[in-house]
């Protein structure tokens, strides 16, 4: 293989400054290199070109060079340590690959294979270039088992993260809310015989009534709507619950199609969630916080002990070859 990158070097050097040439060469330029493992300048259009695929919105236009950079760092980061796994004699062969997408498939209900392709398709690859991801990050991993230990965390130190990130953790007041929606005949507005019903349900039930018995007599359905923010709240069903004690029905509101008849179950005053109810997510966050700093800290070490160059002048390649993303 080194053999192989010193004669390209010699032959891009070769070349000259014929401009057709150059451009040629440097369509397939090196663009990284650990020891020797190269990143060719196709190589990180191709990878660039999957990862947008696979984001929500493509990096604003002012963001752009920043995730390019970002994506070559991994690259180069991934290189180093699959250069780890080839010292320490690692390999993951077809089985481990296959049960790994196995279980990807299994987890998302996608054990019909048309229904497979089509999940492979929308996220712009194919079941190789799966295959061959899926293997590169099994790589990855064992290369740093053994030299990323895990470490202990304790529920004082997940009690101080939580009092210090408190905010973080605030919920809003919210209203615990049923309905029963008498729909109206008419496509207009709401007729009259509707609201009347409506506004005797409502009497009935504040006389002691059941709700859900006086929903079936009227040919409707008792519905949970749950617990919704108080700011998501329509403005006019804000003004009917105001003032409502819990398990008070307000006045009837006149909606498209009906009448709605609200029940507030409950108020859930602004607070904080449980510690009881976050302490495993701040665990998790701690822990894997652990594992990307030692990581970090591995990869740094090897850089000083391995040949890593990156050629970022030749970033401006991939930035004509990408165009505007």
């Amino acid at each position: 293989m080194r053999n192989w990158i010193v004669s390209l070097v010699m032959v891009c050097a070769a070349l000259g400054p014929a401009v057709a040439a150059a451009d040629r060469v440097m369509m397939e330029g090196i663009l990284a290199r650990v020891n020797d493992r190269i990143v060719t300048i196709s190589d990180f259009v191709e990878r660039i070109r999957v990862e947008l695929v696979q984001m929500p919105s493509p990096p604003p236009p002012d963001e752009r060079n920043q995730f390019i950079r970002m994506v070559l760092d991994e690259m180069v980061n991934e290189l180093i340590l699959l250069e780890r796994a080839t010292e320490k004699r690692l390999e993951v062969n077809d089985e481990m690959v296959t049960n790994s997408i196995n279980g990807l498939r299994e987890e998302n209900n996608l054990q019909d294979d048309e229904a497979w392709a089509q999940a492979l398709e929308s996220s712009g690859l194919t079941e190789e270039i799966l295959r061959e991801r899926y293997r590169r990050n099994m790589m990855l991993q064992q290369a740093v088992q053994g030299e990323v230990r895990p470490i202990e965390i304790t529920e004082e130190e997940i009690r101080q993260t939580y009092e210090l990130e408190k905010e973080n953790f605030r919920v809003p007041a919210k209203f615990e809310l049923e309905q029963v929606f008498l729909e109206s005949a008419g496509s207009g507005t709401v007729e009259s015989q509707v609201l009347n019903r409506a506004r005797g349900l409502v009497e009935r039930v504040r006389g002691g009534a059941d709700l859900k018995a006086e929903a079936t007599l009227a040919g409707a359905q008792l519905q949970e709507l749950g617990a919704i923010p108080v700011e998501d709240c329509r403005p006019e069903l804000r003004a009917a619950l105001e003032g409502l004690p819990d398990g008070g029905v307000a006045d009837p509101l006149e909606v498209p199609g009906g009448v709605q008849i609200i029940r507030l179950v409950k108020s859930v005053p602004a607070g904080y969630q449980p510690f009881t109810d976050v302490a495993d997510q701040i665990r998790r966050r701690k822990s894997n916080e652990s594992y990307e700093s030692q990581t970090r800290g591995l990869v740094e070490k090897l850089r000083q002990d391995y040949l890593v160059e990156v050629y970022e002048d030749r970033l401006e390649i991939v930035y004509q070859r990408l165009g505007g993303i």
